[in-house]
């Protein structure tokens, strides 16, 4: 089947957003946090350039390039227009676990560790994360 001209596979699911391009200003850092983070949330490395890589999972991909350093730090506790954060949905609690483990093992920044955050019910564990460039990245199971 063709969709634009471009060969697609009848498998491949259709997700409702394509793919999320970051950019990074440590982009060998972010090979390894990212290569380390998204295989075990079940994503697949779909390529790798000289800068950049993408992972993809269920239709959805996340691109990362190699970008120019920000001079303010992009999240401080107040809302901007702009990249916020990225939440990353785990399969279960022990999964937001094992993320945290691998990530604190790699030294980078966890801003926050693996607990339920009531504010958003009881069923809603979370952790939060700081990427090689400074981006919050959260990973989440809602759940029993």
């Amino acid at each position: 089947m063709a969709v634009c001209g471009v060969a697609t596979s009848e498998a491949m699911p259709v997700h409702p957003i394509h793919h999320l391009s970051i950019g990074t200003d440590a982009f060998n850092v972010a090979k390894k946090f990212y290569g380390a983070l998204l295989p075990a949330l079940g994503f697949d490395q779909v390529f790798e350039k000289d800068e950049s890589f993408g992972y993809q999972r269920e239709g959805f991909e996340i691109i990362i390039v190699k970008g120019k350093s920000l001079k303010d730090d992009v999240y401080d506790e107040e809302r901007r227009v702009g990249f916020d954060h990225l939440a990353l949905t785990a399969d279960s609690r022990a999964k937001v676990d094992e993320c945290a483990k691998i990530l604190d093992e790699l030294g980078a920044d966890i801003d926050d560790p693996p607990g339920i955050v009531s504010e958003y019910g009881d069923d809603y564990y979370a952790m939060w994360v700081r990427d090689p460039s400074g981006l919050r990245i959260e990973v989440v199971y809602q759940g029993r």
